[in-house]
């Protein structure tokens, strides 16, 4: 017990300690990546599957640039693009995942072309000039449309660039300062011609991206200039519900000392977000989530009008070259311009995941109850059912996080609580195995030399453990003797004396272990040993009983092993007794010995001694017998032995009922009779029953016992207050 408490402290102390790292937002980079595995397997797991036809990408693919020329292309291409968009499929909304951060100078020759042939007077070079200008017709395509620019915030420590990133979602927000919102020390914008145009605009870089390169998460805002930016996604969204503004929320973090952004509502829709204003991107799953449609057919109007009418549209550019592909949790090509389109359909659909404050509560939480629980459970189970218990808590941690990633939205950290549940699984599983091989050895120089290697093992196993201290228990004492041994003894050289007997003691003490019997000691030829300690035995009196029987059987077959090795056969004497009996390490400050002591260890010897007067090889007491009842027993005596006032009945097993056959029972019941009879003074009924028994056996010495009474009690009538009891003087 004191072993378990120790071991399950160490559980909760290792609990607090892994638990550190969490708190303090410190974690292992080895467990971080693990977690990071985790939610992308997660995210693979639950895509959603088939097209979201509701957002379309233009892109600027390979065969665009096949048709429309290298990249970049003149700005008019591009205003030829919107114009077509707008005016001939009719979309709802347009974003450019791409920066204009220089003017275009370049001239379409066929433009220019076209309108020579068509004017009716060559204008002069100052109006076509401003006429075939990419950047004024591209601006003239986005005036009075819901068009979204994009541009990129800089963060590096060179020169400061300066551009105009169009209008903030926010304005300067003291609370909204106090978050780990990005920083940016400068911007490319696109060029003023372009910018002044149009009120929307989103960065689209991510200064978010995870340590292991892999785009997770997305920020929703950057500061700049003491103002908040909305990403790309979040303008496009503002822009479709014409809204220009976006409203902060905060809630009290969890230990309640400062307020924690935790969502940004824009046109009436929280979007949640981290304290960093980032959001989780809900990939619908790999490359192609969402209808793509080459530039160039949309240019030249070969596009499917179904695909375009009333979506959102992204333009961007997936051509190798063109170098805006990511890796992502789906896939380690990811076109850049998904990143946004995946956030706009979790937008739509309302199923952005979060992963909040209150959710490091969650984590905290399901740690410690997992600590608490294991290092309760494990160190009071077998490796077994502590490993079954191990996988039932891992799976019910697993299946509670994916319900809370599927129906509540919530991302709860999984990798750190299976990782302290590994680590206490096998911390818990070691210091046992370390424990328990202290235990057995302890126990094994305690009774390695009396009891059986297996029941030490159940001994280890102990939920109490074990003590060597005093108490009472009831159970069941044997003693045997070797008949004759002192005259064997003397007819022996010592050497075959020693051999005889280690071979006699090894196999009675072999059924004895066998019976899960405890070796008290050797005394000569004698062997005392008893059964419920120190392992307690509910059926120490079978066992017991089962032990002696089981030497009878054994004896003819141990006495050809020693003729054949030129010694002489033996014959025993056995008695058995069950009772209330003290036992404990018992002895002075010089030697100890586990033993048993009191009347029924007295009387068990007692028995012993009496198998000679009575020439049976086992006797057992009415107590045994009446704890026993599916045995032959054959009834030998009422006797009152040395040092007891009340008579004991004494009884001869003689085989399990079943084991002995009928003949055998039958044979026996006749010899019971013939007792009843004489302890009833049916002197001649008896003696014709003990005759019969002499019939079947001619040498037995209770029948002649019997006999030999009933004629003295024949001549010497004992009188009505006769009780039929023996009283042995003597041992």
């Amino acid at each position: 017990m004191k072993q378990r408490r120790i071991r399950t402290l160490l559980g909760i102390i290792l609990t607090l300690l892994l638990l550190l790292p969490v708190i303090q937002d410190n974690r292992p980079a080895l467990l971080q990546r693990f977690e990071y595995d985790l939610y992308d397997m997660r995210l693979k797991y639950f895509v959603k599957p088939g097209l979201d036809l509701r957002i379309v990408i233009v892109d600027v693919d390979e065969k665009s640039l096949a048709e429309q020329g290298r990249w970049p292309w003149n700005r008019a291409k591009l205003a030829q693009l919107l114009d077509q968009l707008f005016d001939h499929y009719g979309v709802a909304i347009a974003g450019f995942d791409m920066v204009f951060s220089e003017a275009d100078n370049s001239i379409d020759l066929n433009q220019l072309t076209a309108m020579l042939l068509e004017g009716q007077s060559t204008p002069d070079l100052t109006t076509l000039l401003q006429q075939l200008n990419p950047d004024r017709q591209l601006a003239a395509a986005i005036r009075d449309r819901p068009v979204v620019l994009g541009y990129a915030f800089d963060r590096s420590d060179r020169e400061l660039l300066e551009g105009d990133p169009g209008i903030a979602a926010i304005q300067s927000h003291p609370m909204l300062d106090q978050q780990s919102i990005p920083r940016a020390k400068g911007i490319i914008a696109s060029v003023d011609a372009l910018q002044s145009q149009q009120s929307y605009s989103g960065f689209f870089d991510n200064p978010m991206v995870d340590a292991d390169g892999v785009y997770r998460r997305v920020p929703m805002l950057q500061r700049y200039q003491g103002q908040y930016y909305p990403s790309l996604s979040l303008a496009m969204w503002l822009a479709l519900f014409e809204e220009r503004q976006a409203v902060p929320e905060f809630e009290a973090d969890l230990f309640g000392e400062h307020e924690a952004l935790v969502a940004i509502n824009a046109a009436g829709q929280p979007i949640p977000v981290d304290r960093s204003g980032a959001v989780l991107v809900p990939y619908r799953g790999g490359q192609g989530s969402f209808p793509y449609i080459s530039a160039t057919d949309v240019i030249t109007g070969e596009a499917d009008p179904v695909l375009l009418k009333g979506v959102i549209v992204l333009i961007g550019t997936s051509a190798a070259g063109l170098l805006d592909l990511r890796v992502t949790p789906v896939s380690s090509r990811y076109p850049g311009v998904e990143v946004h389109a995946n956030i706009l359909s979790g937008l739509l659909d309302d199923r952005i995941a979060s992963e909040p404050d209150y959710t490091l509560g969650v984590e905290i939480l399901q740690i410690l109850v997992s600590g608490i629980l294991l290092s309760i459970l494990i160190p009071r189970s077998s490796v077994m059912f502590s490993t079954v218990i191990t996988l039932v808590w891992a799976s019910c941690l697993i299946a509670f996080n994916l319900y809370a990633w599927q129906s509540l939205l919530w991302v709860i950290p999984l990798g750190y609580t299976l990782f302290l549940v590994l680590s206490l699984y096998l911390f818990q599983q070691t210091t046992g195995y370390f424990f328990e091989a202290r235990n057995i050895k302890l126990l094994t120089g305690q009774f390695g030399h009396y009891i059986p290697p297996e029941v030490v093992q159940e001994l280890s196993r102990q939920e109490e453990g074990v003590h060597l201290r005093g108490e009472n228990r009831d159970m069941t004492v044997f003693f045997s003797d070797i008949r004759g041994f002192t005259q064997i003894s003397e007819q022996l050289p010592p050497q075959q004396l020693t051999r005889m007997m280690n071979i006699y003691l090894t196999e009675m003490t072999h059924i004895i272990h066998q019976q899960r019997g405890t070796v008290d000691k050797y005394i000569g030829d004698a062997v005392m040993a008893f059964w419920g300690a120190p392992l307690q035995d509910e059926e120490h009196a079978k066992h017991g009983l089962d032990t002696a029987l089981e030497m009878l059987s054994q004896l003819p077959q141990l006495n050809r092993r020693l003729v054949a090795a030129g010694l002489p056969e033996v014959k025993i004497g056995m008695g058995l007794h069950s009772g209330t009996m003290s036992v404990g390490n018992m002895g002075s400050e010089f030697r100890m010995a586990y033993t048993v002591m009191g009347d029924a260890v007295n009387l068990a010897s007692r028995l012993e001694g009496l198998t000679k007067f009575y020439g049976c090889p086992l006797l057992v007491t009415g107590e045994l017998y009446t704890r026993l009842p599916g045995y032959i027993y054959r009834r030998i005596d009422c006797a009152r032995v040395k040092g007891r006032s009340e008579p004991v009945e004494l009884f001869q097993p003689m085989a399990a009922i079943g084991a002995g056959g009928t003949e055998l029972f039958e044979q026996v019941q006749l010899f019971n009779q013939g007792v009843e009879l004489y302890r009833e003074r049916q002197w001649v009924a008896a003696s014709n029953r003990f005759q019969q028994w002499l019939d079947i056996y001619p040498e037995d010495r209770v029948a002649e016992l019997y006999l030999k009474r009933i004629t003295q009690l024949q001549s010497n009538d004992p009188g009505e207050g006769w009780d039929a009891v023996f009283s042995h003087q003597q041992k």
